[in-house]
């Protein structure tokens, strides 16, 4: 499976018309266990990741796209989820440098570089109900190159089952169980993207 700076590209243009298309059912879901502003803020911040990618169509490396679209969503999307996403992105930029297309193990260990961004900056592990749990099966499957849809889908299902411990979602305790988390659904709708271009 290999990742190349013009499929990149594709797969994020792909993955701000998601965002918009379910910027309510996010900001419906944060209404429940957040603050009520996720989809909204995503979405801001995938239009400006956009807007981005349309003035600009050609990248010297993967790298330099990364950089970009990490720089753009620290900028503009607000809350807790710019900052994370945000260094997702700057650290595909340091794992890609130089890179114009990826694969195999080279792929799988910047998608885990980007979950330890995740998991530092937000001082959250595996298992706490948040982004973390869809990014990590996400980097394994590439890993062990198993199904990456289906990864994705098990890992939404575990996730949507926990209790949440980290966020402000954990100050809703157990009424988090069976209430999918904004951020584990965001960041599969931009996986999937990413997902649909590997080819």
């Amino acid at each position: 499976m290999k990742l190349s700076t013009e499929t990149f590209r594709e797969a994020l243009l792909e993955a701000a018309k998601q965002m918009e298309q379910h910027k309510d059912e996010l900001t419906d879901l944060d209404r429940e266990i957040g603050d009520g502003d996720h989809g909204i803020n995503m979405s801001r911040g995938f239009q400006a990741v956009q807007k981005e990618l349309e003035a600009q169509t050609e990248y010297e490396d993967l790298g330099a796209l990364s950089k970009q679209v990490g720089m753009t969503l620290i900028k503009t999307v607000g809350g807790a989820s710019g900052p994370l996403y945000g260094t997702a992105f700057v650290k595909f930029a340091g794992a890609f440098k130089g890179k114009t297309e990826a694969e195999g193990d080279e792929l799988a260990a910047a998608f885990k570089e980007a979950t330890d961004g995740i998991k530092m900056r937000g001082k959250s592990e595996f298992g706490q109900k948040t982004m973390v749990d869809i990014w990590t099966p996400f980097y394994e499957a590439l890993e062990q190159q198993t199904d990456l849809h289906q990864a994705l889908d098990q890992a939404l299902t575990d996730t949507k089952e926990r209790v949440a411990t980290k966020g402000r979602a954990s100050y809703f305790g157990d009424a988090t169980v069976g209430v999918q988390d904004p951020g584990s659904l965001s960041s599969a709708l931009l996986l999937r993207a990413i997902v649909e271009v590997l080819r």
